[in-house]
């Protein structure tokens, strides 16, 4: 990849090293993040580069004075070479950048979130009004930072046409997964039984398209498909059962979360079919692969994709079954085939990881993002 003009890194003269030292700061409210993990764990596996960490581990505001004090001491006692700055740190980018001026800066941007209030209608009339002042602090940031960091090649169009960043600024690293020891032939395989079991776990965004789902349950009532509904806030929890009582859904369960480890190790395996989306047809929708769809394929479990113009490699049947989004005839279709052919399910799963590994991986985000630092570091460092 390429990377900005040297006007544009700010870096001190500093004598070449052996191994480059990185700092990865996080004050995110979910310090467990699966970015946050993904890319500390493809971080650790680059070769020459030493990693140092400064990260809260409290949710609340305290979170910022954490990190602040972590990041201090780790300054003074490694002097990194180069920092990154996790998702979602917006509010700790000035702070982050005064204290490691002179050193490389790289900013995990992941998605907009002031494109999510205007885009998303997140959180309603008042998000709206405060989406143009995040929009202003965001081009800021993003103009400011050596490296932007984001998930697609949708974003980096989205980054570039929006903010008016140099796509040479960008680097798209897939949002990685949970990579436990279960392997698609480990997996219970499940029998024919009373229940076809279609797991959905996440936040019930609009971009997810829950509306879809069940929109799509209502048409298979005659059918034994049950949807397993993990996450969601008491608003979205509450929508979801109204939406269910509308259109007379009664096969489902809902539960307000889970922890990550209890998804990947129990939750996951155990269901038939997993809903990776999006489904919901929204911008951001369009733009993302989702952290449960690769979560899934990192498991081998056959998963249902919401399609975005992005060359991952599905194909649908083959390595998932691959729907248009904001369509739940399609969804419904979809079912019906994963049902009548649940059989061929450990098949398409087994190529879904496949896949996985090869595009989407912990291993696939160090091959692009390890060279792309020591790029930085060693332009930052010749003052080319």
């Amino acid at each position: 990849m390429s990377l900005p003009d040297s006007t544009a890194i700010r870096c001190d003269a500093k004598p070449a090293q052996k191994r480059l030292t990185v700092a990865y700061v996080l004050a995110y409210r979910a310090p467990d993040f699966i970015r946050s993990r993904s890319l500390l764990i493809a971080l650790e596996a680059c070769d020459g580069i030493k990693l140092t960490v400064a990260r809260n581990h409290s949710t609340g505001i305290a979170r910022y004075f954490e990190t602040w004090r972590a990041l201090r001491q780790l300054r003074k006692s490694f002097a990194p070479d180069l920092y990154v700055l996790g998702f979602r740190g917006h509010e700790m980018y000035w702070p982050v950048r005064w204290l490691t001026r002179g050193r490389p800066l790289v900013f995990d941007a992941l998605m907009s979130p002031s494109a999510a209030l205007r885009e998303e209608n997140k959180t309603g009339f008042i998000g709206q009004l405060i989406a143009p002042l995040l929009r202003w602090l965001e081009i800021g940031i993003l103009h400011d930072a050596d490296l932007v960091l984001t998930d697609t090649e949708q974003h980096i169009d989205f980054y570039v046409d929006r903010y008016e960043l140099p796509r040479k600024k960008l680097l798209a690293v897939p949002v990685g997964a949970l990579e436990g020891a279960t392997t698609p032939d480990q997996q219970d395989q499940h029998s024919v039984q009373s229940a076809f079991s279609v797991l959905f776990y996440g936040s019930m965004l609009p971009l997810h398209g829950v509306d879809v789902i069940v929109a799509a349950a209502a048409q298979l009532q005659d059918l034994p498909i049950r949807f397993d509904f993990i996450g969601g806030g008491a608003k979205q929890a509450r929508r979801l059962r109204q939406l269910c009582e509308h259109l007379g859904v009664t096969r489902y369960t809902h539960r307000a979360w889970v922890p990550l480890n209890e998804l990947v190790d129990t939750e996951i395996p155990r269901a038939d079919l997993c809903l990776g989306g999006p489904f919901g047809g929204t911008p951001q929708g369009r733009r993302v692969i989702t952290s449960k769809t690769s979560q899934a394929l990192a498991l081998g479990k056959a998963t249902v994709i919401g399609a975005i113009d992005e060359d991952i490699g599905w194909i649908d049947k083959d390595n998932c079954l691959l729907v248009p989004q904001a369509d739940p005839d399609a969804l419904v279709a979809a079912l019906r085939w994963a049902f009548a052919e649940r059989n061929a399910l450990s098949r398409i799963g087994a190529r879904g990881h496949a896949l996985y590994r090869q595009k989407l991986s912990v291993h696939a985000i160090a091959q692009r993002l390890c060279p792309a630092l020591r790029e930085l570091h060693d332009r930052c460092r010749t003052g080319r």
